[in-house]
């Protein structure tokens, strides 16, 4: 689930119908079935949905309240939830990422942090050719070098494979992208 400040409760815990129909929720059903969910751009979730995410976590059970006939769901030994963002939960980290929100300590204490870094064999892959490769890396070299605000990220070694695939060369890759 893409998080959002304007996500609510019901994309967690379900939603009732106009007719009284609960409608699950995809959280729902894997935190009783077991499984994993993803949390993506976790730091931009509203701190509404953080707590409900803390309840789930911390106690085993969390309250499905338009679920009529059931309205405690049980967390099943085999759920985990990932989180996913880009500044660490603190809303901050450059002027990139606007739009974050800072999370509480009670949400980041339920979440073990790791680093993913890109993934350089695909980058590689991507672009097409090493002179391709070699031109995007740089740039990204020189953003963080220079503390520019751009991101130079793995879209931009896949762009430079289609510019590649369709006869530009890395002279126009370069000023697109700059």
């Amino acid at each position: 689930l893409s998080c959002t400040e304007g996500m609510s409760e019901a994309h967690l815990l379900g939603r009732m119908l106009f007719d009284g129909q609960y409608v699950e929720s995809q959280f729902v059903k894997l935190y009783e079935a077991g499984g994993v969910f993803l949390l993506d751009e976790m730091d931009a979730m509203d701190s509404n949905v953080a707590v409900v995410i803390n309840s789930a976590l911390a106690n085993g059970h969390v309250s499905v309240p338009n679920r009529r006939d059931n309205p405690v769901a049980k967390r099943h030994e085999n759920f985990y939830v990932i989180g996913a963002g880009n500044t660490w939960g603190t809303g901050q980290g450059s002027n990139v990422y606007s739009g974050r929100n800072k999370l509480d300590g009670a949400t980041l204490d339920r979440f073990w942090m790791v680093e993913f870094d890109y993934d350089k064999k695909l980058e590689k892959m991507l672009a097409q050719t090493t002179k391709m490769y070699d031109a995007v890396l740089q740039l990204r070299k020189r953003v963080a070098e220079y503390g520019l605000n751009r991101i130079v990220g793995t879209r931009r070694f896949k762009d430079a494979g289609i510019c590649h695939a369709n006869g530009k060369d890395v002279k126009y890759v370069v000023d697109h992208i700059t």
